[in-house]
């Protein structure tokens, strides 16, 4: 919406790499302190059971749905930043 195709395509493999090796979450809803892990890929199943086996949690849990609002809250800032850094 806010670039042309080249650099959105450019821009959606950096931050799918980008991704794939961060520490989520940086952001720490109610700081809740929760574990970070790193996804290793850019599927959602994969990186929140990643971190359900790490907190020890189960998908119902409080800690998974702060950890998915911190994670969000990490994409975001990252699209921003790269935003910032294209135009």
């Amino acid at each position: 919406m806010v670039t042309d195709v080249d650099t959105s395509k450019k821009l959606v493999k950096e931050l799918f790499n980008w991704y794939k090796e961060h520490e989520f979450p940086q952001y720490q809803p109610e700081n809740l302190n929760l574990e970070h892990t790193v996804a290793g890929t850019t599927l959602c199943e994969d990186s929140v059971g990643t971190f359900m086996e790490a907190q020890g949690v189960a998908y119902g849990d409080h800690e998974r749905k702060a950890r998915c609002a911190g994670v969000t809250a990490d994409v975001v800032r990252k699209i921003v930043e790269l935003l910032n850094e294209t135009v």
